[in-house]
């Protein structure tokens, strides 16, 4: 009985084999990579790298002196015309009171002596035209017998004498107020040099700025600039101007095309990678240049910050990563670039029929792309297209896919 139920269950597992291998089998068709087209903003980016810069100001004085004040310290912002820091100026303000007061006593004697002049000769003028009126009508007299002759010479001594003492008083007056004039002269250049040396002893801000550096130290003596410029041993303050930060970068040749001024940029530090500033392309250079050992060339790309924050972030020097906005389209339909195909200079995608499961060449216009996306018209939203397309994948063939998960990778 035994053997009889064996024997049955060895036919029947034969029989289901058999029925397995000659049933029909529907068609699977080729296994393939499919993600959908969307709707939504496409933005094409170029990169850059450069460095920060900006005006620079090293401030020293004009002069060498004591430093009595540093009014400002690292990263304190100030405005133009701020005093920094001041030199001592007693030994000089000292020395500008005493020739400001010298040089009013010189004036004081300069007037003194005009009135004394004015009243000496006015006093001899009178004398001389009363003496003259006296020698005319001694000589009228003397024409008629009525005045001797010797009254009539004292009378021409007294006019001469007269003549002779206002000349005297004029040349007097004129030898003094040369000699006064150039003690006002010598006091007045004494007094114009102390004033400067003393308004050189304010280091003012040139212009709007936040301070970098403080290289001096109160009661420390510092020395002026040589000749030839500020040295590396003269202290300075450095101020760097308000506004004036902006990123040098370098700008590869291929993508010079599809800058310009005024495109929008992301602007990321490599010091401060989370905190990226916004900024603009303000102009790019005149003249590339050849970059390494390549031979490729690179164009001199500037941009300006205009997040106000940038002051407190960006330092120059600092190395930065410049993402320029070439094109941005609001609406449109994107699809990566694995779906794109380019045939004899026409552009094509693998649409993929959700109902009957084949794959369609479907043309397309191209209207941009970037480094992931294609910008294009010619298929709806939501199409399912095939990523790299095989070359198994033949017109209105069936085709085998898994959709994506909503949200995942395209």
């Amino acid at each position: 009985m035994r053997r009889w139920i064996w024997i049955v269950l060895v036919a029947l597992s034969l029989g289901l084999t058999v029925f397995g291998l000659m049933r029909p089998r529907g068609e699977q068709g080729l296994s393939v990579n499919v993600v959908r087209a969307e709707r939504g903003e496409f933005v094409r980016e170029v990169r850059a790298t450069g460095t920060v810069e900006a005006r620079l100001y090293t401030l020293t004085f004009p002069r060498p002196g004591r430093v009595a004040e540093v009014r400002v310290k690292e990263g304190q912002a100030v405005q133009a015309g701020q005093v920094l820091a001041v030199l001592e100026t007693v030994g000089e303000q000292s020395q500008l009171r005493s020739a400001r007061e010298a040089l009013r006593a010189l004036q004081t004697r300069v007037s003194a002596q005009e009135a004394d002049f004015r009243s000496n000769s006015t006093r001899l003028q009178n004398q001389l035209a009363e003496a003259r009126r006296n020698l005319s009508l001694a000589q009228r007299l003397l024409g008629i017998g009525s005045a001797a002759q010797n009254e009539v010479n004292q009378l021409t001594r007294q006019v001469a004498d007269l003549q002779a003492q206002l000349t005297s008083l004029s040349q007097t007056r004129a030898s003094t107020q040369r000699e006064l004039q150039a003690q006002i002269e010598a006091r007045q250049t004494e007094i114009a040099a102390l004033e400067r040396t003393i308004s050189q002893s304010s280091l003012r801000a040139p212009v709007a700025g936040v301070v970098s550096s403080v290289g001096f130290l109160v009661g420390v003596e510092t020395t002026a600039p040589s000749g030839s410029g500020t040295s590396l041993s003269t202290p300075s303050i450095r101020l760097v101007e308000a506004g004036s930060l902006r990123v040098q970068a370098r700008l590869s040749e291929a993508d010079i095309p599809w800058v310009r001024p005024g495109q929008p940029v992301r602007i990321e530090l490599d010091s401060a990678p989370n905190q990226p500033l916004q900024g603009k392309v303000d102009r790019l250079g005149v003249q590339a240049e050849v970059a390494g050992t390549g031979g490729s060339a690179v164009l001199p790309l500037f941009i300006r910050f205009l997040d106000p924050q940038a002051e407190n972030i960006a330092r120059p020097g600092l190395t930065a990563t410049a993402r320029i906005t070439t094109l941005r389209l609001p609406d449109v339909i994107k699809i990566p670039l694995e779906t794109l195909v380019e045939e004899k200079g026409q552009n094509f995608a693998w649409v993929v029929d959700e109902t009957t499961r084949t794959a369609q060449k479907q043309p397309i216009t191209l209207k941009a792309r970037n480094l992931t996306q294609a910008a294009v018209e010619g298929i709806p939203e939501k199409s399912i297209l095939v990523s790299l397309p095989p070359e198994a994948l033949k017109e209105g063939g069936k085709v085998s896919y898994r959709l994506p998960q909503p949200g995942g990778q395209q």
